[in-house]
């Protein structure tokens, strides 16, 4: 039997690139052969080589923020990058095509439309990015994570590990749990400056009550872990980034972090309370993505523009392990865990019709 082929077009940030891992790990062991396009600078150069996949380069940059040089050769730099993925189309002859958003999806998702290979989106946010917005009036079809992202998009989620999904319900990991509080601190793959500098204060103020585990990112990991070893705050755990994350959820008695989709996604599906710090994008997609667990009471919104040691000060002061245990059980009931299989149904079907 010959396999199916799929090329996946994600890149720039981890919330575009570890979801289409994830499809692409499942493909995989279904028996596809996955490609991917992606950029030489940012993190799906190391992370998807790494988990086996061929990578293919293209030379893109985003318009938001950008200089006034790559403002006026953007033209450029985009018929080149379309040019390079319809080369790679008619060389491989992908079945389908995949995109997770971002602007690398968008000279790839011109270049299968052009090419007549069916092409297939998904929107990880609550809101839609610009070029998900406009590549949704030429794919095939898409899929969203939650309602309202997209027009004429299916509900599907968004795809997390399976070591995610294994994580025990809320009241099977509380039942017992002694001690201090559990309080895990996330500000994404990169980390998070405003929480690195207020959290070693924070553990020290609240050091009879709560626990730490702080990943903090590459940059700030020395000056950070001076500043817990400065306080003697020897019992928390400080790290660069935390590989196994699920081992990190089924620690947790509540995360601080930030909010964006795929650590929602990811909140849900494990059931964990949260106070989120959304990042200030002028769009608020971050916060928009936190809001239906806010909604329900299983977490807490605080902008960034608020935040300072003493109010987390007193908003943890504030909880227990009872109120935290309402808080994950709620929001482990907008969790969606069949995401994946979801999604492999309509990249199957879209496939078969061909």
């Amino acid at each position: 039997m010959i396999s199916k082929r799929i090329i996946i077009m994600a890149g720039g940030s981890g919330g575009h690139v570890f979801p289409g891992l994830t499809i692409a790990k499942y493909l995989v062991k279904k028996g596809w052969e996955v490609n991917w396009i992606g950029t030489k600078n940012n993190i799906e150069s190391q992370i998807v080589p790494q988990n086996g996949i061929k990578i293919h380069f293209i030379k893109i940059k985003g318009l938001r923020n950008a200089s006034l040089k790559n403002l006026i050769c953007s033209p450029i730099y985009i018929f080149n990058a379309f040019y390079r993925v319809k080369k790679i189309i008619k060389d491989w002859s992908p079945d389908i095509m995949l995109g997770m958003g971002g602007y690398v999806s968008g000279p790839g998702g011109m270049a299968a439309w052009y090419s007549k290979i069916p092409f297939i989106l998904h929107e990880q946010n609550k809101i839609a990015g610009i070029t998900n917005k406009w590549l949704s009036k030429i794919s095939t079809k898409n899929m969203q994570a939650s309602s309202g992202a997209l027009i004429n998009a299916e509900i599907v989620g968004n795809p997390v590990s399976q070591s995610i999904i294994n994580v025990l319900p809320p009241e099977d990991r509380f039942k017992n749990r002694k001690g201090p509080l559990r309080v895990l601190v996330v500000g994404g793959s990169q980390g998070a400056s405003i929480l690195n500098n207020i959290f070693p204060e924070v553990a020290f103020v609240l050091k009879e009550k709560i626990i730490v585990w702080h990943q903090v990112g590459d940059h700030e990991l020395e000056q950070t872990k001076k500043k817990y070893k400065k306080l003697e705050l020897k019992s928390n755990i400080v790290t660069n980034f935390i590989n196994n994350i699920a081992s990190a959820y089924k620690w947790a008695d509540i995360i601080v972090c930030r909010s964006g989709a795929l650590t929602v996604s990811e909140i849900s599906v494990v059931g964990l309370g949260a106070i989120f710090i959304p990042y200030p994008h002028k769009d608020k997609q971050q916060h928009l993505n936190a809001q239906d667990l806010k909604k329900i009471g299983a977490a807490k919104i605080i902008d960034q523009s608020f935040v300072n040691n003493h109010l987390i000060i007193n908003t943890l002061r504030k909880l227990n392990r009872e109120k935290l245990l309402i808080m994950a059980k709620k929001a482990y009931s907008l969790g969606i865990r069949d995401s994946m299989s979801k999604i492999f149904k309509i990249i199957d079907d879209t496939s078969n019709k061909i």
